[in-house]
């Protein structure tokens, strides 16, 4: 399903240009949005389970975390590059533009309500 994912979002974001970095950018966009629900799901884990971190141990944290999805991305996605793009290029794109947006402001809102309605500000 990913991999469905990070074609549409290449072709998407695809240009003609001579310097056209859309493999690139449809991996970074990827990436992103999968951290921004994988944080959005450990926000809300912690509004059950009231667990305080400290700010320097949240920021490395998350900064442990997106390089894990970079790295896992880029062994999934980025070295199979021309594989994913043979496989889906041939195959019809039916409301290819719809998943990807409703992807991606299905992320962002998501995020939004778990950060304004389940994430406290605890001064330390």
């Amino acid at each position: 399903m990913t991999d469905r994912l990070y074609y549409l979002l290449y072709k998407l974001i695809k240009t003609d240009r001579k310097n056209d970095q859309s493999f690139f950018n449809a991996y970074i966009g990827l990436s992103f949005l999968e951290y921004l629900n994988i944080a959005s799901l450990l926000a809300f884990l912690n509004f059950f389970v009231n667990f305080r971190i400290a700010n320097t141990a949240s920021f490395y944290g998350a900064l442990l975390v997106f390089g894990v999805i970079l790295l896992y991305n880029y062994f999934s996605f980025w070295v199979r590059k021309d594989l994913i793009i043979s496989k889906y290029e041939n195959q019809p794109i039916k409301n290819g533009k719809l998943l990807i947006w409703g992807f991606i402001i299905i992320s962002f809102s998501l995020f939004y309500v778990v950060l304004e309605y389940f994430v406290e500000y605890q001064p330390y």
